[in-house]
């Protein structure tokens, strides 16, 4: 075990021999982890698997940094068919410690097979779809749904115990026992498929019990109809009584032919009609977004043609200065960018241009074409530099949250959060103490936002 603060080798005292941190509570911490991940561990060996990731998800909760319960979960949530959560966790893993990590090779092996890999990843794709015509009252077209998931995912439980309850509902109880035994045999003490079988044997029961309670009836009734040798024969009467039961029925009947005529001749029609314009409706959408996206690139086309051609005069004009130089440099990122962009590469095209520097002498359809790329992809750029620099800092990833949340002081410098983010990275890449970077971000957060929290954040900071 190593002390979470200078990551020594910890003795059995109370504190830390290196750095002298109490270490009581966190190695009370670490010890019930791995109690949790050794009882996961016992389970996932029995094919307990529901189980296993319960208490596997108990011990990653107590320790984020159990690499070992953080991998075992991975492979349950990978025999269980939910191939993504399995690589979250194991992607997470090697964040956390990247050498000599198994989580390594996990990762290798779901992707040397990228046909397997994507008809797993599009299960919770198609399950959520199947889940949807199940609220709607779709039951035949969630069922349809289920069975080509399952086609492709064998081992996917949800769907199966999915698929079994549609069964249920339609009370065809054979086929969802069947699905129920495939979950147990995939997740042995799966609760949910143990309770639908459950609550099949008492169906089927109550069937039972009521088919024989008919059976009985009728044979009692038999009995009380059958003539013995003292009973008086009647003789049959000419009257016969109508039978209003019958024309009961033919009415019932008339009217629930009527009824369908009447649905389809007049509801019918008016749903394909409302759903006709819904179609029309979103193709329109669809069509006035790539109208709109071809007016962009055309735009950006004849920019790039005024462009070369001034390009071209300052190569011209190369041998004059070393600033024509820098300026035509400045002309091919430019250039790269467009490129990139027009190949919907919009974080690419953010990058390119964030490596230009120097744009002095540049002519107005440069500033222009500049902006205009500009404002289609930082916001892009920014959003996802935010989200993986924002991951990085909270996985103690200093060097990767540096680089990240930098590009989003320029891709979106409003982002106080961003910025605030980025002097805690530069103060754990120094071990927490400030530095001029560090310095700079904390008071340009207290300068952004002076009544926030994050600029009493960050003047405690400075402080400290």
């Amino acid at each position: 075990m190593r002390c979470y603060k200078c990551n020594s080798v910890l003795l059995d005292m109370d504190f830390c021999n290196s750095c002298g941190t109490n270490v009581v509570i966190y190695k009370k911490i670490v010890k019930l982890s791995n109690s949790y991940y050794n009882m996961g561990l016992a389970k996932a060996r029995v094919r307990d698997l529901s189980g296993a990731a319960d208490l596997l998800q108990r011990s990653i909760k107590i320790d984020k940094n159990n690499i070992n319960a953080r991998n075992l979960l991975g492979l349950v949530y990978y025999e269980m068919g939910e191939s993504a959560q399995a690589l979250k966790e194991w992607v997470l893993s090697k964040n956390i410690s990247p050498e000599k990590n198994l989580a390594d090779d996990y990762i290798k092996e779901v992707q040397s097979n990228p046909n397997k890999h994507e008809a797993m990843s599009q299960s919770i794709k198609k399950f959520n779809i199947a889940l949807g015509y199940a609220k709607d009252g779709s039951d035949d077209l969630a069922i349809i749904q289920l069975k080509k998931l399952l086609s492709l995912n064998h081992h996917f439980v949800k769907g199966h115990l999915l698929l079994a309850l549609m069964y249920m509902k339609k009370e065809e109880y054979d086929r969802a026992k069947k699905e129920l035994n495939r979950t147990l045999s995939i997740d042995k003490c799966n609760t949910l498929a143990l309770k639908y079988l459950k609550e099949i044997e008492y169906e089927e029961l109550k069937k039972t019990e009521a088919s024989r309670k008919k059976k009985k009836t009728i044979e009692d009734l038999k009995e009380r109809d059958a003539l013995s040798g003292n009973d008086v024969i009647i003789p049959e009467n000419a009257y016969k009584e109508v039978n209003y039961g019958l024309r009961i029925f033919g009415n019932i009947l008339i009217g629930i032919l009527i009824g369908a005529a009447s649905v389809y001749f007049l509801v019918t029609p008016a749903r394909v009609n409302q759903a006709t314009n819904e179609n029309a409706s979103e193709l329109k959408g669809k069509y006035e977004e790539i109208s709109k996206l071809n007016v962009e690139i055309q735009s950006i086309t004849e920019s790039l043609e005024t462009l070369t051609k001034e390009r071209d005069d300052l190569k011209a004009q190369l041998g004059e200065s070393t600033k024509s130089e820098e300026t035509l440099a400045s002309y091919d990122i430019l250039f790269q960018a467009a490129n990139k962009y027009m190949l919907d590469d919009k974080i690419g095209c953010a990058d390119m241009l964030f490596t230009i520097k120097n744009t002095e002498g540049v002519s107005a359809s440069y500033t222009a074409l500049q902006t205009t790329l500009q404002n289609l992809t930082y916001p892009v750029a920014g959003k996802h530099y935010y989200n993986n620099g924002v991951k990085a800092w909270n996985n103690g990833d200093a060097d990767t949250a540096i680089s990240m949340l930098s590009k989003v002081e320029v891709f979106d410098p409003t982002n106080t959060y961003a910025i605030y983010c980025l002097g805690r990275s530069y103060l754990l890449k120094n071990n927490d103490v400030n530095n001029e970077d560090s310095k700079r971000c904390f008071n340009k957060v207290m300068e952004m936002e002076p009544d926030s929290d994050y600029a009493e954040w960050a003047a405690i900071h400075i402080k400290h």
